[in-house]
């Protein structure tokens, strides 16, 4: 088996997203990106099995990419009450600035139901951030939580249910050219229900 080049993996990811951006996932082929790429077909499927494979690598970059803006924002506050809203607050403006990589991440890519659990884990690193901040809130007395996992995880699928009903116009009329007034009062009522007043 020939050695793998691990210089085109950045590449085949960025022309993989690129194509997300313009078209839905079944609508491209390994071929189209192999073409984009100016390599094989055969080539892409020495380093992904196949398309599903690829464009959850490709989902995954965006989580990580998204999780690095969530730890940076988080560490601006004083008190972990502001920096958990800091840390929630940076998840919801960057799937508002990234509407359609929010879209294919949450939504659009094929779940990793089939792999192994972890890689399945993989795609709950927002989430494990999240939950590490919720955990040292209760440590310290400010907040309450008996399942810290459980109460993330209903933010951040509750607080996407808000970002989507914004991006799809199935929200008040009045919040689809600005979503922010809306999400803030559902992270509000979140914040609420952990921290002690």
């Amino acid at each position: 088996m020939r050695k793998a080049n691990t210089e085109i993996i950045p590449l085949i990811k960025q022309k993989a997203l690129e194509l997300l951006m313009q078209k839905n996932p079944e609508e491209i082929g390994m071929r189209e990106i192999a073409s984009d790429c100016s390599v094989t077909a055969t080539t892409l499927y020495h380093y992904y099995k196949d398309k599903e494979e690829l464009f959850q690598a490709v989902a995954l970059d965006c989580l990580r990419e998204l999780n690095q803006r969530i730890l940076s924002d988080s560490k601006k506050g004083k008190t972990l009450k502001v920096q958990i809203k800091n840390a929630v607050t940076a998840y919801r403006d960057w799937c508002f600035e990234n509407p359609r990589r929010a879209m294919l991440v949450m939504q659009g890519i094929k779940s990793a139901e089939t792999e192994s659990p972890e890689v399945i884990e993989e795609f709950y690193i927002c989430n494990r951030t999240g939950e590490e901040l919720l955990k040292k809130a209760v440590t310290e007395g400010s907040a309450v939580s008996k399942n810290p996992r459980l109460d993330v995880a209903l933010l951040v699928f509750g607080l996407w249910g808000c970002i989507e009903s914004v991006f799809l116009k199935k929200s008040e009329t009045c919040y689809w050219k600005d979503g922010k007034p809306f999400t803030d009062a559902f992270i509000n009522l979140w914040l609420e229900s952990v921290f002690k007043k």
